[in-house]
């Protein structure tokens, strides 16, 4: 079983490290390959018996696709499903809650909910960055090593996306 979250786990990072690569005028692609990365990553978390990660990712999948929706109609995402997402997520922490460690996943879920809800890459990788950094704690804490594969590669990705795509060029 632990061949198989590593490999569903594999399939998220490839989704989910495009993303921040992308300059990000278009977030349609952004979110649908985060869509695919939450499907992926929380089918890794139920393999390992990591709930709390699972519940978060399909809540995050739902989300994603939501704003999808939006983006491609081009539509602002309402402030109010905004506030839905953060209470969802919170609730299903919540309902799956079994160690302290969870409390670092359901930050990771907030920080989740602002970077889907931004309208350009920039802001994207930010917030990613911060999601990505307590998923990281998260994973280490709970054992989920294959995650852990994931959100590692994942965090050097967004990183070297900043360096290209959004450091302040100096040209004096």
């Amino acid at each position: 079983m632990k061949i198989l979250a590593f490999v569903l786990s594999t399939l998220g990072t490839v989704s989910i490290c495009i993303p921040p690569l992308l300059k990000g005028k278009n977030m349609k692609q952004i979110l649908l390959l985060v869509f695919l990365a939450n499907v992926f990553v929380g089918a890794s978390y139920a393999i390992t018996g990591a709930f709390n990660g699972t519940a978060t990712c399909a809540v995050g999948a739902m989300q994603t696709i939501i704003n999808y929706f939006f983006e491609q109609k081009e539509k602002p995402i309402p402030k109010w499903l905004i506030a839905i997402y953060a209470l969802s997520f919170t609730a299903a922490n919540l309902l799956v809650f079994s160690q302290i460690a969870d409390i670092i996943a359901l930050l990771a879920a907030l920080m989740f909910v602002m970077g889907i809800s931004v309208k350009d890459g920039k802001r994207y990788r930010l917030w990613t960055l911060i999601n990505t950094e307590l998923w990281v704690l998260y994973d280490f804490v709970t054992l989920s090593f294959g995650p852990l594969s994931t959100h590692s590669i994942q965090l050097a990705t967004i990183i070297f996306g900043m360096v290209v795509h959004d450091r302040k060029k100096d040209h004096t």
